[in-house]
């Protein structure tokens, strides 16, 4: 009997709940932030019942929860609900949410190889930031919420939870969520010196604003500078054409600079514009791009004698300008936060010409910074900060670190249709984690700024046409109000600020090594970051797309950094760097510092310790033992440091 009752028990268990489970209408599941999730489920990435974050104070992070439709549901909604930690919470306008809306793609990306797109076209592909706080979805598709999270920078370490609560219909499904915050705390400054080229054209159509200059106008262009540095750009362009020139009825050249300072504000006010960006008083020939000749440009100039506009050529104009606009911008105080372009993308066909001008320019602005987007090494001599295009820098690589090397500037640039099929890139079709890796190669190559040219760079209809640059051309999307982020964009941001991870355990090691005195000067502060950045940018050509890889990278920095004020004082490095290729049988140079009173074991070795915390010594690796284990022994605690190497 009593079997027979469980037997009843088990069978209404089993079916009641398996008539639930086929009764819903949808489900929730956690998604990393670094792919994409395909309406129509396209090789769907893993997914977990949990949606897992974290990050430090200061940061923004995000992650997506994936909402798949069984059947069609009119309306959508969703709430999140509130990050609490013990008795302490996030505050409500920490959290955000936005569904992913797709754009349709008709052709891929020229010159890439099929394995490196995600998907052949033609197909819609998720793209921005709706706007919408309902939708409705079709059955079998898929649809995700983009979450993101600003860490307060007050925010006490500990892991808070919260949940994804999306409603259809009558039913509700809820994805848990947890965000674990460290006992760090991203840098208010920047880094890494980072543009991205906007521009005013599309305030009419698109903002419907059609005097330029008017309140409403500068109203707009603080929305972009706030979303601009909110994505930590820090480098923002004002032209030279907002200065007006006015030919006295004597002859001489007035400059009136109100309107370029009243943009220049606009952008300095946001407290977190490090750099001002201009330039361009060139122009190719005929041939445009293709052209052997770059020459000066001509100005629109206001004749007081002939009363109108006249123009005058360069050689007139740029022996007053720009001596004028030097000291305009040392009396403001922006002339060492000032960077100035000569002409974009000179090539190996014009850069005699290039260099003339570059030249040319420098006499009359002889303390002015100057700056391109470049597409040769023969142009070196007429720049401080150099840009090259990515597949450019990775072939010229070590032409280009000599020159920095001398005490100049390097960055790289992308545009996504015109560099090689190996290479990170931003365009729609390519991996969404490739957004986020360009700032890991910022660190890994030693590149200390990236510009791109297309912020929002928009055709007449974004949302439906991405244009011959396959959405490479911008990186948000128009609204009447302002615009919508893409999750490229916000890709993006996430990988600015991995680099200051980096950089931050560059700067606790240089500050280490400091300390220290000269007997440790042999510590390279970089050496680190770079060892855990190879982990993710193996070299130009080669790195990871796996999500899982990127979190245990930025987790080790995390772990880095806190061990720096572990017990005992501990601080490893190697000759060659982990992760070299050596020879089976070869040595590797082990140098340490401790603190005093530990005792330091390498590879089951005692090392002796001297006074000042120095050990050092050489261990042979094989294929059997490719590890360099130290184990430090304090008085009160012990530490294990790991160093793996590729063994041939």
């Amino acid at each position: 009997m009593k079997k027979t009752l469980l037997s009843v028990f088990l069978t209404v268990f089993f079916f009641g709940n398996l008539t639930l489970s086929f009764s819903q209408s949808f489900s929730v599941s956690g998604t990393s932030d670094m792919v994409r999730i395909f309406e129509d489920g396209y090789k769907l990435p893993p997914m977990s019942d949990t949606l897992r974050l974290f990050g430090i104070r200061g940061e923004i992070v995000s992650g997506q929860a994936t909402i798949n439709a069984k059947k069609s549901i009119p309306e959508l909604t969703v709430i999140v609900g509130t990050f609490m930690n013990r008795e302490k919470s996030l505050p409500v306008n920490a959290v955000e949410w936005n569904f992913v809306g797709s754009i349709p793609l008709s052709r891929n990306t020229p010159n890439q190889p099929l394995n490196t797109l995600v998907r052949q076209a033609p197909a819609s592909f998720p793209e921005y930031l709706m706007e919408e706080r309902a939708i409705g979805i079709k059955a079998k598709s898929w649809k995700t919420v983009w979450l993101t999270i600003a860490i307060p920078e007050n925010t006490s370490e500990g892991i808070y939870t919260g949940k994804v609560v999306v409603t259809g219909g009558k039913e509700e499904q809820i994805l848990p969520v947890t965000l674990t915050v460290y006992p760090l705390s991203m840098p208010v400054e920047r880094h890494l010196k980072v543009v991205e080229w906007y521009n005013t054209g599309g305030f009419s159509r698109f903002h419907g604003i059609r005097e330029a200059y008017s309140p409403e106008w500068f109203s707009m262009l603080r929305k972009y500078a706030n979303n601009m540095v909110a994505h930590r750009q820090n480098v923002f362009e004002v032209p030279m054409e907002s200065i007006k020139i006015t030919k006295s009825a004597g002859g001489g050249l007035q400059f009136d600079f109100t309107r370029f300072d009243q943009i220049a504000e606009v952008f300095w006010k946001t407290g977190r514009m490090d750099y001002l960006e201009t330039g361009e008083l060139t122009t190719f020939g005929s041939e445009r791009w293709n052209s052997t000749e770059i020459s000066l440009k001509d100005f629109s100039v206001t004749d007081q004698a002939a009363g109108g506009i006249v123009n005058l050529p360069g050689k007139d104009v740029i022996p007053f300008l720009m001596p004028s606009f030097e000291n305009h911008l040392r009396q403001k105080g922006w002339l060492d936060k000032t960077i100035f372009g000569i002409k974009d993308e000179p090539s190996l066909h014009n850069a005699g010409s290039y260099n003339e001008v570059s030249s040319y320019i420098h006499r009359y602005a002889p303390d002015l910074t100057r700056m391109d987007a470049i597409e040769t090494t023969q142009v070196l001599s007429g720049l401080e900060i150099a840009i090259p295009k990515l597949d450019h820098f990775a072939n010229w690589y070590e032409s280009y670190r000599d020159w920095q090397n001398k005490g100049n500037e390097l960055w790289f640039y992308t545009v996504g249709i015109y560099q090689g099929s190996l290479f990170l890139n931003k365009t729609i079709d390519m991996p969404l984690i490739d957004s986020r890796l360009m700032h890991w190669l910022n660190y890994r190559s030693g590149a200390t700024g990236y510009l791109h040219w297309g912020w929002n760079q928009w055709n007449e209809n974004p949302f439906e046409d991405v244009g011959e640059h396959i959405g490479d051309a911008w990186h948000v999307y128009p609204a009447k109000t302002g615009v919508l982020n893409s999750i490229r964009w916000e890709e993006m941001r996430n990988g600015i600020q991995d680099y200051e991870y980096l950089w931050m355990l560059e700067k606790s090691t240089c500050g280490l090594r400091d300390s220290l005195g000269s007997l440790f000067g042999w510590i390279s502060p970089e050496q680190r970051g770079k060892e855990i950045a190879g982990r993710v940018i193996h070299d130009f050509a080669e790195h990871t797309d796996d999500p899982d890889v990127v979190n245990k990278a930025k987790m080790a920095l995390i772990n880095e950094l806190m061990d720096l004020d572990a017990s005992p004082g501990l601080y490893v490095q190697t000759n060659p760097p982990e992760d070299s290729f050596i020879t089976s049988g070869s040595t590797v140079e082990v140098m340490g510092w401790t603190e005093p009173g530990t005792a330091i074991v390498v590879n089951g070795k005692e090392i002796p310790v001297s006074e000042r915390g120095f050990f050092g010594d050489q261990f042979h690796l094989t294929l059997k033992s490719n590890e360099i284990i130290v184990q430090a022994a304090g008085l009160k605690s012990s530490r294990e440091i790991r160093r793996t190497f590729m063994i041939k």
